[in-house]
């Protein structure tokens, strides 16, 4: 069934390519044909359904950034089809020294996040800090004692969530394609909150990348956050530095590094 959908949507023979494996959780390929590419999303519950549902309720969203459209959902809801965004990953934009990637990305981030705070999708559910607290728990798990009792205590106290948008909830480099058009990819878990959650999300990856390549990148994220001042929806500061203080002690977790947890120790 699946392949009988790909050779319709690409053409035949039809070559697939692995691109990212989270095993127990989904699997994503691309499949290439004489007519076209398409991303595949095979997962290991039905959930394409659900998926399928918040993406479908972005379509009308603004031109920029673009995001995945869906062409097919498997009846058993175990995988999705998807259309495939253009462009190279924020990551490797970064690297390269293209300094217009930064401001392009904020200023993309912030009227996707300004035109969705009005009239969010109905469709789609509210993520709470107590969610995001319960998520950063879950990674202590199997961690050295100290070291995620010290995580624990690097914790913010009370977190103030605030107004809500769509917020990508998992986003990072990789997950923004800079091409003619700024795009958005990996949209599974989109759902509602606030816009310091995407941002501090983004920053703290960001200071990972800084830390993996030796690359400073100060200047690149005052870019990113100063374009998205100049177009998006008022930043919090204090909630910006809540939800960036997460997700690096997330990824110090994940990671087990130490100078991720002193990034947040040292009041950085």
């Amino acid at each position: 069934m699946v392949s009988e959908l790909l050779v319709r949507l690409v053409g035949a023979p039809v070559a697939l390519e692995s691109l990212k494996n989270k095993p127990g959780r989904r699997r994503t390929l691309r499949a290439s044909g004489p007519c076209g590419r398409v991303i595949v999303k095979v997962y290991a519950t039905p959930r394409a359904g659900s998926v399928a549902a918040r993406l479908s309720s972005l379509a009308e969203g603004l031109a920029e950034p673009v995001i995945p459209r869906v062409l097919a959902v498997g009846s058993d809801e175990r995988f999705v089809v998807l259309s495939e965004v253009p462009g190279q990953t924020f990551g490797v934009s970064l690297l390269a020294g293209l300094r217009d990637a930064p401001p392009r990305v904020g200023r993309a981030l912030g009227r996707w996040h300004r035109a969705w705070a009005s009239a969010p999708p109905a469709t789609l559910r509210s993520h709470s800090v107590e969610r995001e607290l319960e998520t950063l728990e879950a990674r202590l798990a199997g961690l050295a004692p100290d070291f995620a009792d010290r995580i624990r205590r690097a914790t913010p106290v009370a977190v103030c969530w605030g107004p809500t948008t769509v917020v990508h909830r998992d986003l990072y480099e990789e997950q923004i394609l800079v091409g003619e058009r700024v795009g958005l990819i990996d949209l599974d878990d989109v759902a509602l909150g606030p816009a310091e959650l995407d941002l501090g999300n983004l920053l703290a990856h960001l200071e990972l990348l800084e830390l993996r390549s030796g690359r400073p990148m100060a200047q690149e994220r005052d870019d990113l956050l100063q374009s998205y001042q100049a177009v998006g929806l008022p930043i919090d500061m204090g909630r910006l530095a809540d939800c960036r203080r997460l997700a690096l002690l997330r990824l110090a977790a994940i990671h087990r590094s130490e100078p991720l947890l002193e990034l947040v120790t040292a009041g950085r």
